[in-house]
């Protein structure tokens, strides 16, 4: 009797904190407090946008094993390799540029980029047979309304700063008038026509007077940084050498829509309940 009480009394204990470490079931899928606490880190969301999108990403879990749709470890792989050499990086540069710019662990990175991949395998289940080419009224349109995201300047006055130590360079970014040693600094002007395209977007998308997030130096083993002192000659160019662009634009707008639609009908008629959240 003794030890029947003493099982019941510990599996009580066990059951209880496991339930204590569930916040909310998404019918037989269950996301934890752990969960959302590491997912607000990356995505500096509240609690509710954040428990939203991970209730979101179980539901897409859901259909894609209602759909037999699955990604394989070496696809994640090869969609990496595919991202680094795109950004003339090997694959440990691009580790460290993930955990420098959006704060995301080795293991994180590949968990963000099986979430994209299943999204994109799903988005061809769901959506494909729901989607059709813009017409040309909608891509004029769409150019005429977003001008303003395709502006580009022809070129870009910036200080480089560069360092071996990326705490050193955390340092000097922090306080620009410190004379950090190891920290590098050079004044140029980056003709954006020449560099590589993302670059020249976080350049574009950086205000005059700041930083840029630090990155792996282009080409070496050190890290950089941009401080923007201004854009010179902003233009926007012609539909004709964007279109491709554009038209993308429409149709990833048109796609999130579908998917977005087909999310919130399987959200309505889900099991969901929320047993507890994390404090804000």
């Amino acid at each position: 009797m003794r030890q029947l009480i003493t099982f019941y009394l510990l599996s009580t204990v066990l059951l209880a904190n496991i339930v204590g470490g569930i916040a909310v079931q998404v019918n037989d899928e269950m996301i934890t407090l752990y969960e959302i606490k590491q997912e607000q880190e990356i995505s500096k969301l509240s609690v509710k946008k954040t428990v939203d999108l991970l209730i979101r990403t179980k539901l897409e879990q859901i259909e894609a094993k209602k759909r037999h749709i699955s990604v394989t470890n070496q696809e994640v792989l090869d969609d990496l390799k595919k991202m680094a050499d795109q950004n003339n990086m090997t694959l440990p540069q691009l580790y460290e540029a993930m955990s420098s710019v959006r704060h995301l662990s080795e293991s994180q990175t590949k968990a963000k980029t099986r979430e994209k991949l299943l999204k994109q395998k799903l988005f061809n289940a769901i959506a494909m047979s729901q989607m059709e080419e813009p017409t040309e009224e909608e891509v004029q349109e769409y150019y005429q309304l977003h001008l303003s995201e395709y502006q580009m300047p022809k070129s870009i006055d910036a200080v480089i700063y560069s360092a071996a130590d990326e705490n050193a360079l955390q340092q000097k970014l922090s306080n620009p008038m410190m004379n950090v040693p190891g920290v590098n600094t050079e004044n140029t002007r980056i003709e954006t026509a020449k560099i590589n395209p993302r670059l020249a977007s976080i350049l574009v998308q950086t205000e005059d007077g700041k930083f840029t997030p630090i990155l792996p130096q282009m080409g070496g083993s050190g890290h950089m940084a941009f401080y923007v002192l201004r854009k010179n000659e902003l233009n926007t160019p012609p539909l004709e050498l964007i279109r491709s662009q554009v038209e993308n634009k429409i149709m990833e707008a048109n796609r999130e829509h579908i998917l977005n639609d087909h999310f919130q009908r399987m959200r309505v008629n889900a099991d969901i309940k929320v047993l507890r959240l994390p404090e804000e």
